[in-house]
């Protein structure tokens, strides 16, 4: 993984573009600490997805110790759109 601080980043920004574009991630660092990754935008969209994938089973974790069914709530969503449609 390729590193680089605040001031490095924004001299080298060309640099850091061709490490991105070898599937490599670059951490930027400020005043010592890590505050940010660079990814290329395909790495971001997997993460995306596998984030947005981890929030659904997370609520139909939630559903069934509520004992929600997705119908039930289907049902009730669609009786409460029509009568918002009326």
């Amino acid at each position: 993984m390729y590193k680089v601080n605040v001031t490095e980043g924004k001299r080298d920004f060309t640099k850091i573009i061709r490490e991105i574009e070898k599937n490599k991630e670059v951490i930027v660092i400020k005043k010592g600490r890590p505050v940010a990754v660079i990814a290329s935008y395909k790495r971001f969209k997997n993460l995306k997805r596998l984030e947005d994938y981890m929030n659904m089973l997370e609520i139909a974790e939630r559903m069934r110790r509520k004992n929600i069914k997705a119908k039930d709530l289907f049902e009730l969503s669609r009786k409460e759109l029509e009568e918002r449609c009326r």
